[in-house]
């Protein structure tokens, strides 16, 4: 599962996905928890071509 947060969220804090990233980890499924530094909870952070790269790279990794 590949969780992404932005550091500056202000509806959800990016201390949720790191408590879900911490129980799949427990758990064994494979997770990976990106945090976007100055990303709110949308917005053009999440459309950059740097952000776009590591939704691709985990799809690469999972999904060939």
């Amino acid at each position: 599962m590949l969780l992404m947060h932005g550091d500056a969220d202000t509806v959800v804090s990016p201390s949720q996905t790191d408590l879900l990233f911490q129980a799949l980890v427990e758990k064994g499924i494979p997770a990976e928890r990106y945090i976007i530094p100055g990303a709110g909870h949308g917005g053009v952070y999440w459309v950059q071509d740097e952000t776009m790269k590591v939704i691709i790279d985990f799809f690469d990794k999972y999904m060939k």
